[in-house]
């Protein structure tokens, strides 16, 4: 029999069951809990809050004098501000009683941890010295880590890709793991993707409000770019690179197309107990890890087929007894995407009343686009979607298998399920009492073979990418909405009618909101 490689264990070994849930639990320690902030200090910090379109600076409350910052070639530091800002800026103050505050981003996270740090690498531009710079999300400002010019390095640490010569900077996303892992334990991994798969979302939300298009660049060395970035790799590691480009055409698109590859399915060894997880962890995640050897094969839209691309549904659950077209109106987004970016919140509560089935249609086909699939990390036929409808006017409640290629459903089965989602999203209300839940699944051995261990961070970042777009369209839309990363898996696999060979990687739920939101 195969060994089972290091994704297999660690999924496997990071499901909630709830047979051990109860005695799984321990107290946090607040006292230990990690800082959401990573520190730099420097004389030359670049202050980048007087150029964001506000009338007053967020941070300081000083008046911002208009047109600020809108000089410079070829990027102005205006928009470098705002692209960062809308990415995962501050967005919001949270009081609690006790007279503590939280501040709250742009992009949501689980538990308010926020694990992901943004860094900018910069060449030619007139507004900033070359360099690459760390993001200090708490004051909005730039902190140079390295002064001078880096795209040589940048191109061979991303093993040749074009895009970085034609752009003057890049986005560079980590993941500090202990922010999360103080938390969620061995499976904060899980949850560090998916949270750094909504900062990209975002990124590739607003991105085109400033005339930019992000390059992703799913292959590059991990190794060198952390030791680029002085990064510690039992605590950092880099997640996500996009280089930055003011080209918009589908042409550049085609030309920085995906590539097919990954590092190889090695069989892992596996220790039990806490420390041994927290070993998983990172043992997944440089498992998942391209090396220098590692060569790069061809786009994986020159080699797929092209029913790579409209995915038939699994034998598992063929009993289909209807189709329904949901082919959502296109969402107007007023003068700025940014606005609903601002307004975004995560709902904590739903009414269990009904939204529009016209709602869920325009949802659904905003973020799961397949114009859009050249924004993905990968072949967006991997990741499968199902809707679990419980109050939809106009839809029957049940259990379905979405087709965005074909913006309709197949009805798995009809039924009121709303006991079983409120059980196996761990008895929390939001599942109970939600309009709708949008369900991400894949068959991870058959990612494994296109990449890889990789496949696991692709999957999950994707899924946190679609994710935030389903966030964002539902709140422009006037419903609530918030993610779910914690689920009892097999039983979602159950629910679904699926065989566990599918992992269940992410759950959204959509519904009329009831009280206040954060996060």
């Amino acid at each position: 029999m195969k060994q089972p490689t290091i994704a297999e264990i660690y999924h496997q070994n990071t499901k909630y069951l709830a047979s051990n849930m109860a005695g799984s639990q321990t107290a946090l320690d607040w006292a230990s809990q990690p800082s959401p902030y990573k520190a730099y200090h420097s004389e030359n910090k670049i202050d980048l809050s007087p150029y964001l379109p506000f009338l007053n600076n967020p941070f300081t409350q000083e008046k911002i004098e208009t047109n600020t910052g809108e000089e410079g070639f070829p990027v102005s530091l205006g928009a470098i501000s705002r692209l960062l800002y809308f990415t995962n800026g501050v967005t919001g103050i949270l009081q609690y009683p006790s007279g503590e505050s939280q501040s709250l981003r742009a992009a949501p996270t689980a538990g308010g941890l926020y694990p992901t740090e943004i860094y900018v690498a910069t060449r030619g531009l007139s507004t900033l010295h070359d360099g690459i710079y760390n993001f200090q999300v708490n004051d909005h400002s730039l902190v140079p880590v390295w002064e001078g010019n880096f795209w040589s390095e940048f191109k061979d640490y991303c093993l040749g890709h074009e895009s970085i010569t034609h752009s003057n900077f890049i986005i560079i996303l980590t993941s500090v793991f202990e922010r999360s892992a103080w938390r969620y334990r061995e499976r904060a991994y899980r949850r560090i993707l998916l949270d750094t798969g909504h900062v990209i979302g975002n990124l590739f939300a607003y991105a085109s409000q400033e005339g930019f298009t992000p390059f992703p660049i799913e292959r590059f060395i991990d190794s060198s770019l952390n030791q680029l970035l002085f990064l510690e790799p039992s605590q950092e590691g880099v997640l996500f690179i996009a280089a930055i480009s003011q080209e918009t055409s589908s042409e550049a698109f085609h030309r920085y197309a995906l590539t097919l590859c990954g590092p190889e399915n090695q069989p892992a060894d596996w220790s039990e107990g806490e420390e041994g997880n927290k070993r998983l962890l990172l043992k997944l995640h440089h498992a998942s890890s391209i090396n220098a050897e590692e060569t790069c094969t061809p786009s994986f839209k020159d080699r797929l087929p092209q029913s790579a691309f409209s995915p038939e549904c699994s034998k598992e659950n063929q009993v289909i007894s209807e189709w329904i077209d949901l082919s959502g109106d296109p969402i107007d987004w007023g003068e700025n995407i940014g606005t609903t970016i601002l307004l975004r919140r995560s709902t904590r509560s739903f009414t269990g009343n009904a939204i529009l089935k016209e709602t869920l249609a325009s949802v659904m086909a905003y973020a799961t686009d397949t114009s859009t699939s050249s924004h993905r990390l990968i072949d967006p036929s991997l990741l499968e979607t199902y809707l679990i409808i419980q109050q939809v006017e106009g839809l029957p409640s049940g259990v379905y298998r979405y087709s965005p290629q074909k913006r309709g459903m197949s009805l798995i089965y009809s039924g009121d399920f709303r006991t079983q989602c409120w059980h196996l999203c761990l008895g929390q209300h939001l599942a109970r009492d939600a309009s709708a839940l949008v369900v991400h699944v894949a068959h991870l051995k058959e990612a494994m073979q296109r990449h890889g261990n990789r496949a696991y961070r692709y999957l999950h970042l994707d899924a946190g990418y679609i994710g935030q777009s389903i966030n964002l369209a539902a709140i422009r839309l006037g419903i609530g909405v918030s993610g779910i990363g914690g689920f009892y898996d097999d039983e979602v696999n159950h629910l679904l009618g699926l065989s566990l060979e599918k992992i269940i990687i992410y759950i959204t739920t959509l519904g009329q909101p009831d009280g206040p939101s954060y996060l």
